[in-house]
């Protein structure tokens, strides 16, 4: 496995653990971050995981600033992971960017695996 250094940006609710195993199995290195708060978008990431259970304006906030810079690099970094089966979108983010959990776990495990 290429190296795969991760972010996780969250907002109020914890990450699951079942979800930090997939994340932390792919990558061989992940800082988390919280917000409201700083978000870092370091240019040596590799993905950004972004995590909400149901409606949270800030992981969206963040999650749409991250997919302008993306379109703008061009680079395909991004992740967005809803804890629920609620339908939250975020405006930028493809279909194939956009999981959610667990229902996705195995759609998730596979990104994850081959860096897709």
């Amino acid at each position: 496995m290429n190296a795969m250094k991760t972010v996780i940006v969250r907002g109020k609710s914890p990450l699951p653990e079942s979800l930090r195993d997939v994340i932390e199995r792919g990558s061989t290195s992940v800082h988390e971050c919280h917000v409201p708060g700083p978000t870092p978008m370091p240019r040596d990431v590799d993905r950004f995981v972004f995590f909400t259970t149901g409606d949270d304006p800030d992981v969206a906030a963040a999650a749409r600033q991250a997919a302008r810079a993306q379109r703008t690099d061009g680079a395909e970094k991004l992740v967005y992971v809803l804890g629920d089966d609620g339908a939250q979108t975020v405006e930028g983010l493809s279909p194939t960017e956009v999981y959610v959990w667990p229902r996705d776990e195995d759609r998730l495990k596979m990104a994850f695996m081959t860096g897709a």
